[in-house]
């Protein structure tokens, strides 16, 4: 019989992978360097657990049987087909892959992926461009296992001698430097990441930082597939987990996510009810804390008066034992074996017939946050098959939420303004083209406003950058608030803010331009007991009056923006066409 240790260790290894092949199918490329990059890894996770799962195909001939877990015996598992390739195809695709991702995160940069082999000592180039990068390099090299502790550029022109060990000759100027970013397993070091760029100022802090954690994602995959390799689930069962998982979308609501699951436990579980609940996040999160509370998020199966959106307590109530104990249970009688619990909430009927119940906790980060119960009318147990198959569906929909939270965060963190909240430079204007593509299909107006605060430098050199970051954030908020919710704000640089207004006229926007700079000009700003007036000067445009492009819709909202500030300030101009037939 399998043991729950074993599929706790699966668990984490299918963990590392549903964690990447989610983010596959959701980012696209138009954004920012940091989700390419997470796209890519994706990718490259996906062709490591393909090669693993190949190797399983290839050495275990013979299965040992095991009727207690073997799913497909009981007819529940559709006949989903996973496509064998070469592993050695799939490696090269993996490495290829590597050597991509650190190009789309600085187009300057050539890279080589180097993988220890320890009988021959050394660590050889695994993909890279041969005729510059040396096919090996000795695990005794000081200068690698210098670079390898630290974040620190290797210079050519301090070791030119050392330098020429690792490439390949060429006329070198003195600039260039190489950075190292090191695979590591269980601890060890497996490998590195050799990037190298032409100029030491072609390779930014941030880069550095994202070439470190591509490697910690390869390290992270490498190091989980000895796990995989003894899992024994079926595999029919594996894959099926496999095609619930790519078909999730982080950019649609959290609830397709249990939804998804919902089919996944139906196939694999017999019962009458099934629910799903997760921990209110605004609540207190100590393990045994009586206030806190739950959510119910899914039913499948019967309905009563706790529906999904209800809430209960945790603790004392049976849905919520998985995540007080944060391990699983199963009973054949509940209201024997947990006498001293109810259901739900202790004011609930007793109209109800479920005896025997399984539950298991949603772990997320390591943290017991929800629950799964299945709940059958009589009092058959449930297989310790199903039991250990529970467990691990637990932890993948924990991986499943915990990397939606974290979607959503890279995504905030990478289209936003981190002072302001508000839409960041290079978002707002891929949110602008998209835009002008709306406006061009169904033949509507836009107006692009540019607002810039008047003589903002004098209070960050009389008042310091941290007024400076207050007044920034108000100002924000003031904009935000004199909107709808459909019109786009962004912060476009310093003290510069950009607003669209969708579906209107710049005439008719010119109100709600005007409202921003009045009540900019009668907000008292204060911080720490020191107060301010600003005022601030806004340009805009209309597309498609006076252009039709971004560029130039920027251009002359910019110098509307400008007209106004020569006036002093404190106003908005709207561009009028120069009518030449009439001069």
């Amino acid at each position: 019989m399998l043991s729950l240790i074993n599929i706790r260790s699966f668990s984490w290894a299918l963990t590392a992978f549903c964690v990447l092949i989610f983010i596959q199918f959701i980012l696209p490329d138009s954004l920012s360097t940091i989700i390419v990059f997470l796209k890519y890894i994706t990718i490259i996770s996906t062709i490591i657990i393909l090669v693993m799962y190949n190797r399983i195909l290839e050495e275990i001939e013979n299965p040992e049987d095991n009727n207690e877990f073997d799913i497909e015996s009981q007819g529940t598992v559709s006949e989903i087909k996973l496509n064998r390739a070469s592993p050695k195809k799939l490696y090269e695709y993996l490495t290829k892959f590597v050597i991509q991702t650190t190009k789309s995160i600085n187009e300057n940069s050539n890279s080589a992926i180097y993988i220890i082999d320890p009988q021959k000592n050394n660590f050889t180039i695994q993909n890279g461009n041969t005729s510059e990068f040396v096919d090996s390099i000795s695990l005794t090299n000081q200068i690698v296992k210098k670079h390898l502790t630290n974040k620190k550029k290797f210079h050519q022109k301090e070791y030119p001698k050392e330098w020429s060990e690792l490439f390949f000759g060429q006329s070198w100027r003195g600039s260039e430097c190489a950075i190292f970013s090191p695979v590591n397993i269980n601890g060890s070091i497996a490998g590195f990441i050799m990037t190298r760029l032409d100029h030491f100022n072609k390779a930014t802090d941030k880069e550095i930082d994202l070439f470190s954690q591509l490697a910690e994602y390869v390290s992270f995959s490498l190091s989980n597939l000895e796990s995989l390799e003894q899992h024994m689930i079926g595999e029919d069962s594996k894959t099926l987990i496999l095609e619930i998982l790519s078909n999730l979308d982080f950019k649609s609501d959290t609830q397709n996510i249990f939804n998804q699951f919902k089919y996944l436990i139906r196939t694999f579980f017999k019962y009458e009810r099934a629910t799903i609940s997760i921990r209110k996040e605004s609540e207190n999160r100590r393990k045994y804390d009586k206030g806190v509370t739950s959510t119910i998020k899914l039913v499948d199966g019967d309905k009563d008066e706790y529906t999904e959106g209800s809430d209960f307590p945790t603790n004392g109530s049976l849905q919520g034992l998985p995540v007080i104990s944060g391990t699983y249970f199963q009973t054949n009688d509940w209201r024997k074996s947990h006498h001293n619990m109810f259901r739900f909430k202790s004011s609930e009927s007793d109209d109800y017939k479920y005896k025997s119940v399984m539950g298991v906790p949603i772990i997320i980060e390591g943290e017991s946050r929800g629950s799964i119960i299945l709940e059958k009318n009589d009092n058959s147990s449930f297989p310790n098959q199903e039991l250990a198959d529970g467990v691990l569906i637990g932890q993948v929909l924990g991986s499943a939420l915990h990397w939606k939270y974290e979607y959503e965060k890279i995504h905030k963190n990478a289209t936003h303004d981190g002072l302001t909240g508000l839409l960041n430079h290079q978002t707002f204007k891929e949110r602008f083209n998209d835009e002008v593509q709306r406006a061009a299909r169904f033949q509507q107006k836009m107006a692009v406003m540019m607002f810039d605060l008047d003589k903002f430098k004098k209070v960050n050199d009389t008042l310091g950058h941290q007024y400076g970051d207050y007044v920034i954030q108000a100002v924000a908020k003031i904009m935000i608030d004199s909107v709808r919710a459909v019109d786009v704000v962004a912060r476009y640089g310093g003290e510069e803010f950009a607003v669209i207004l969708i579906n209107t006229t710049a005439v008719m926007s010119n109100i709600v331009a005007q409202r921003i700079v009045d009540t900019i000009a009668d907000h008292k700003f204060s911080l720490n007991g020191v107060g301010t007036r600003l005022s601030i000067s806004g340009g805009m445009s209309e597309y498609p009056t006076h252009a039709d492009n971004m560029r130039q819709l920027i251009e002359i909202a910019d110098q509307e923006m400008y007209a106004t500030k020569r006036r002093g300030g404190n106003g908005i101009t709207i561009h009028q066409i120069v009518d030449n037939d009439n001069d």
